[in-house]
């Protein structure tokens, strides 16, 4: 993906949190954690928020060759993952309000039953491989259960209450 699309993915998400009465702060261009902050006035809540913008319906994250985390610096509760599905265009895209930590358990999970089926052509799977990734549209496969979020992820759809 191009530092461009992701670039507009990040402020897709902060005019929505603008719009929505938020505060929004972008994250230094540096910062390998997080991409922007979100501030509720009412309550003062704070969240940690990581932009993963997609135009193919599919978010791709790599897993960190040192630690072995996909996600950094993890802040509990307070710590969300917003997707922007722009496959169908500007207009029409769909955001995704995932806390990381669910996020990660789904993403280690359907890793997990994936390299637990072998190759087509018999071979086992690397569980070491690099890569997690989730699709929004699709049906599950008898070996790849990443497909279909669309729908695993409907109660995610447009849920800005959750940084509240």
């Amino acid at each position: 993906m191009s530092s461009a699309r992701g670039n507009l993915g990040e402020h897709v998400i902060m005019a929505e949190l603008m719009h929505r009465d938020f505060h929004a702060f972008m994250a230094d261009r540096n910062n390998p954690a997080f991409d922007a902050m979100s501030l509720w006035p009412e309550t003062g809540r704070r969240c940690a928020l990581r932009v993963k913008t997609t135009s193919n319906h599919s978010a791709v994250w790599t897993v960190k060759r040192k630690t072995g985390s996909i996600f950094l610096d993890l802040q509990g509760g307070d710590d969300f993952v917003l997707i922007v599905d722009i496959g169908s265009g500007l207009r029409d895209r769909d955001i995704y309000v995932v806390p990381t930590g669910h996020l990660l358990d789904v993403l280690e999970a359907d890793h997990t039953f994936y390299v637990s089926h072998p190759k087509k052509n018999g071979e086992p799977r690397k569980a070491e491989q690099g890569m997690r990734c989730i699709r929004f549209h699709g049906e599950n496969k008898p070996t790849d259960h990443g497909w279909g979020y669309q729908d695993k992820f409907a109660e995610y759809r447009e849920a800005w209450d959750l940084l509240k």
